[in-house]
């Protein structure tokens, strides 16, 4: 298996991504992304500034909206890491949800990358 295979495997389920531009076409695909790519990252700026508030309910929340999202689109890595986000937020940990949102916010970059890569072969 390439690097590149390998990280699509990692950070996004390709098979989920071929059903969507199956459907969606790849131009179709790619508004749908672009659409995710923007509210992810609205979200994970929001996420960001509520875990420094120690707004750790609305940021459980906006982790969660991220989790859900992301697992729509076979993001796993990203989807993983919110979660971990969600249950750091809910139990009070403050500080690994702090600790969490550098790998949420490369996850998002990673899984960015191989929706490219993936969408260049369709």
């Amino acid at each position: 298996m390439t690097d590149s295979a390998n990280a699509e495997v990692e950070h996004l389920q390709a098979d989920q991504i071929n059903s969507l531009i199956s459907a969606a076409g790849v131009d179709g695909t790619r508004e749908i992304m672009d659409t995710f790519w923007r509210s992810t990252t609205d979200l994970l700026a929001a996420l960001a500034s509520q875990v420094a508030e120690q707004s750790l309910p609305a940021a459980a929340g906006t982790a969660h909206a991220i989790k859900g999202s992301a697992a729509n689109v076979g993001a796993v890595s990203l989807a993983q890491t919110a979660s971990d986000i969600e249950v750091a937020c809910k139990s009070g940990a403050s500080e690994d949800a702090k600790n969490l949102l550098g790998s949420a916010d490369e996850n998002f970059k990673a899984v960015r990358q191989c929706f490219e890569e993936l969408l260049a072969k369709a």
